[in-house]
């Protein structure tokens, strides 16, 4: 069994000295040692270490790592592939390589820590055997972070699904509240749902969308609205690419008029040329609340059924890439991002 280790630093690669966490050479490969010294050699681990950092600091530029690290990996060589990432952005990077190798004949997951290795509070070295263990004894591809929760359960989300941690709790959850399955005494068990793909559904998934390698080099404007929001304090002089503007959970916005009119802000984007973006929707074609339906008609494009993490790393591809049109590859449900509506 040859497992490709991605260390990217994150808590999971970080010490705590004086109170403060941190990363530091001195602690990038004790996950390793943590596991060789309680599992033993049942594994061949090729470890490498292209970005040691907290994953708060990450920009596209650690993205570009990243995918070059994933492009270049001989699948023939690896049963599969763990990448240790920090908690923090995890669900962006998580997305993002979702949509981008799905088609990887060998699963690829994503883990991280709450605490640093040898915190009594650690999951980090438990979430790393269980993304070993998914690889030993599954056969499933695809994208995945596995992620033991306060309640002791160690679940598997959908790279594209996860979502930010609760800030007050750390846990991580699932869009469409329902994770794709748990680790149960180091085996898969899944969750079974409507809006979960099957494992056939998944191992089908062959053929990248894209061929050529891709560079970020553009970036987007991401708003999150909130009462009192005032369009006015937003410039849009550095000409993002595109905006993404995500909406309050009925798939509404401020339709008041003045600086707080987010059809107003729409307007000006699209007299700059500017590509506008609401997400998300649960469906375009059915009831709907009146301020979404002016929303709609100033002319922004909805994205439906999507969480605001996988929408942000989709549309950043999409405007990154030029081998189809934007509009094109948005379209695409590239790894299950966006869910059936079984609501109405």
């Amino acid at each position: 069994m040859n497992i490709l280790v991605i260390l990217t630093g994150g808590t999971i690669g970080s010490s705590i000295n004086d109170h403060l966490i941190n990363v530091n050479d001195n602690s990038v490969y004790l996950l390793i040692e943590f596991y060789k010294k309680k599992y033993g050699q049942d594994v061949n681990f090729d470890v490498i270490r292209p970005i040691n950092m907290l994953s708060e600091n990450f920009t596209p530029e650690q993205w570009n790592v990243l995918i070059d690290v994933l492009l270049k990996t001989d699948a023939m060589k690896y049963d599969g592939v763990i990448i240790t990432h920090g908690s923090d952005t995890l669900p962006y990077s998580s997305a993002l390589i979702g949509m981008m190798f799905s088609h990887t004949p060998i699963p690829i997951i994503l883990v991280a820590s709450g605490h640093p290795l040898g915190h009594p509070l650690s999951n980090g070295l438990e979430n790393f055997r269980n993304a070993v263990c998914f690889i030993k004894n599954e056969n499933i591809n695809g994208v995945f972070s596995i992620y033991r929760g306060c309640d002791g359960r160690n679940t598997v989300y959908l790279s594209t699904r996860i979502k930010e941690a609760d800030s007050y709790s750390d846990e991580f959850s699932s869009f469409g509240g329902v994770p794709f399955g748990y680790m149960v005494n180091e085996r898969f068990l899944p969750r079974i749902s409507p809006i979960n793909p099957t494992v056939d559904e998944i191992n089908s998934i062959n053929t990248p969308v894209l061929k050529n390698k891709l560079t970020f080099s553009k970036d987007i404007l991401v708003i999150k609205p909130y009462t009192g929001l005032n369009y006015k304090f937003l410039n849009l002089d550095a000409n993002p690419a595109c905006v993404l503007h995500f909406l309050y959970h009925s798939s509404t916005g401020c339709t008041s008029s003045g600086d707080y009119s987010l059809p107003d802000f729409i307007a000006e984007c699209k007299n700059r040329g500017i590509d506008f973006y609401l997400s998300s929707f649960k469906n375009t074609n059915t009831n709907m609340y009146d301020s979404s339906r002016i929303l709609l008609e100033s002319g922004a494009k909805p994205l439906l059924n999507i969480s605001s993490e996988a929408a942000r790393a989709k549309l950043h591809i999409a405007y990154n890439q030029n081998e189809i049109s934007a509009s094109e590859y948005i379209s695409k449900n590239l790894y299950f991002e966006h869910i059936n509506n079984f609501m109405d």
